[in-house]
């Protein structure tokens, strides 16, 4: 076996083993160039490759068979080995990593799509924060092969801001013009700053912002109260 060759077969057995459904995309690239490097691709895609019957090139067969399988049986961690030891074909073995897989996958991404759905800025957290859990979520669905397209994105990220960012909310739904996720997340940076400026929230160390609309922020006679924020944001401006 050639020495590049043997060091992405020894990087699969010692660093990226599938231990379970999570990074199968990543894994499944790893082994069909180890594969591909070894000239056995054929043996996982495609057509079921024909028994020779010359003696030589059938000893050269069963060889690459070994071969493929080694290599798939490698990426694996122990417990997952007996879903695939007892098939005889390499395909077979391919197929059965990938059932797993997309049954795993499933309710991983129901599981996530849930999470992104719920994702809310809790108190005391930051603009460049709240995006990164939006993003990180978004991240791993699309690892999985369920893309979250732009337009909900932005939808999830304005329907989880606070309450007193209605005002910014509906400047950003009364755009003609779609906001891209992107731009969005430099707008709240940037509206995060204005809403610092005017004391309606603190920031901490340039990321933890405190909100102290309708919880602390007085005025002459009293506290405020829900529906003020718009009123005082309009005098500020």
């Amino acid at each position: 076996m050639p020495f590049s060759t043997f060091k992405i077969v020894y990087d699969l057995k010692v660093e990226d083993k599938l231990e379970g459904a999570s990074h199968f995309t990543s894994l499944e690239f790893r082994i069909l160039v180890t594969l591909k490097e070894n000239d056995l691709l054929e043996f996982v895609q495609g057509k079921e490759q024909p028994v020779p019957e010359d003696k030589d090139e059938l000893l050269q067969f069963k060889k690459n068979v070994v071969k493929a399988k080694k290599i798939l049986i490698d990426s694996l961690k122990d417990h997952l080995v007996p879903i695939i030891s007892k098939m005889s074909s390499t395909k077979d073995m391919f197929k059965a990593l990938e059932g797993m897989y997309e049954i795993n996958n499933t309710s991983r991404a129901l599981a996530l799509r849930k999470q992104l759905h719920h994702v809310k800025m809790t108190k005391g957290e930051s603009v460049i924060t709240y995006f990164m859990k939006i993003s990180d979520l978004r991240d791993q669905l699309n690892a999985i092969g369920d893309e979250v397209v732009d337009k909900d994105l932005v939808m999830l990220a304005l329907n989880g801001l606070p309450h007193f960012w209605e005002p910014f909310i509906q400047g950003i739904s009364g755009r003609s013009k779609f906001t891209k996720f992107d731009r969005l997340r430099a707008d709240c940076i940037q509206e995060e700053s204005i809403l610092a400026a005017r004391g309606i929230i603190k920031i901490s160390n340039g990321e933890d912002s405190h909100v102290l609309a309708t919880l602390s922020i007085k005025k002459k006679g009293g506290n405020w109260k829900k529906g003020d924020f718009k009123r005082h944001r309009d005098h500020k401006s």
